[in-house]
């Protein structure tokens, strides 16, 4: 496993004409310039479409306005890394290359220990290198789990390693799998939640079928991944489950039908 730790952050821009302005800034400016130090393991983004956000489910109205997701995973030694991190992010304001700051408003959902990755027999790479494959998209799901140092949230995560996710890993179209645990709050990344959640955990799989064909192939196979029925109290309560598509440069248009 070469992630150490992994932040994830939801967006969306308050100003509708604006997504390619916002994708160019992040896709050719900031990723690349994250990408670039050494303690950054690997970063990604991803947008939720029109049509991923009606595929999903959101579990907490907090996470309805949901227009992109990034993450990035970080290596150790953990510290540096992330010391390095938070410094590239102060010193791009500096340089003035943080023009979206008036139209977007940032969601972190915190920092994430990496539980397991899983890698579909048909893809050969080691589960590790994931990330690194391209992929057409990922699906998606943040949760939480309402007791996970009890025997039923035992019960749930023996299920998840060895019935749910080895179902999925069969379904065309899914390369892999990967599931996190939460560590810490990012409150100096703007978040507004509490700087302790125990519960909270994080899943991935990635796609490289259609993402919106191989997301309903996964509901079929396993509605639990979803979590539809889910609710608060739940031994998992899903927050938000959606596909999302992977970001190809200069193919910004998803939401120019929201212009005004």
């Amino acid at each position: 496993m070469t992630t150490d730790r992994l932040f994830l952050t939801f967006t969306h821009l308050t100003d509708a004409t604006r997504h390619a302005e916002y994708n160019a800034w992040h896709q050719l400016d900031h990723l690349p310039e994250n990408r670039l130090l050494p303690g950054v393991a690997w970063g990604d983004r991803w947008v939720r479409t029109p049509g991923c956000a009606a595929a999903g489910h959101v579990g907490d109205p907090a996470f309805a306005p949901v227009q992109y997701a990034v993450a990035y995973g970080f290596r150790h030694p953990l510290e540096t890394a992330l010391r390095d991190w938070t410094d590239l992010n102060q010193r791009a304001l500096w340089w003035g290359r943080r023009p979206e700051l008036a139209w977007t408003r940032r969601q972190p959902a915190g920092f994430f220990h990496p539980v397991k990755d899983y890698a579909a027999p048909r893809v050969l790479v080691a589960p590790a290198a994931l990330p690194h494959r391209p992929h057409r998209g990922v699906h998606l799901t943040l949760s939480r789990t309402a007791a996970p140092d009890t025997a039923a949230g035992a019960a749930y995560f023996a299920a998840l390693d060895r019935q749910v996710v080895p179902a999925l890993l069969a379904v065309p179209g899914v390369a892999g799998a990967a599931t996190y645990r939460f560590a810490e709050g990012a409150a100096a990344f703007g978040a507004q939640g509490p700087e302790a959640d125990g519960g909270l955990t994080l899943r991935l799989l990635y796609l490289d079928g259609d993402v919106l064909e191989t997301s309903a192939a996964v509901e079929r196979a396993r509605p639990d991944w979803i979590g539809r029925g889910s609710a608060a109290g739940d031994v998992e309560h899903v927050l938000l489950s959606t596909p999302l598509l992977s970001i190809r440069p200069w193919e910004w248009d998803w939401f120019d039908g929201d212009r005004m």
